[in-house]
């Protein structure tokens, strides 16, 4: 099992949360490891999905985990805020979010 995000981790992770889903729906959830992972694979499924890895720096072999979502978190926020805006990759976010909804909320409450 993973530590749990630091606060300042938690901070983070919870503007890229925020950034998919609403800051508001965001500031509730509880940023334990699991909720992280989950975050990871919703971020991934979004920047596959839009297909513009050259506007959010990704190192080689691209996993996004942790580390990724802590480090990069201000160029991944504007880069959701920016999808939600365009028509074209809307979707993308929108998608992930929905398909992530529950799990994220059922992780955030320890279950």
């Amino acid at each position: 099992m993973l530590n749990d995000p630091t606060a300042e981790e938690q901070e983070k992770l919870r503007a890229v949360a925020g950034a998919i889903w609403n800051p508001e729906l965001a500031a509730g959830w509880n940023m334990n490891a699991e909720v992280a992972d989950i975050l990871s694979t919703a971020t991934g499924e979004i920047l596959q999905c839009s297909q513009a890895f050259a506007l959010v720096p990704r190192p080689p072999g691209f996993v996004p985990g942790l580390g990724y979502l802590v480090s990069y978190w201000q160029n991944l926020r504007d880069y959701f805020r920016a999808v939600h805006s365009n028509r074209t990759y809307r979707a993308c976010a929108v998608t992930a979010a929905a398909s992530y909804r529950s799990p994220i909320e059922i992780a955030s409450m320890g279950i």
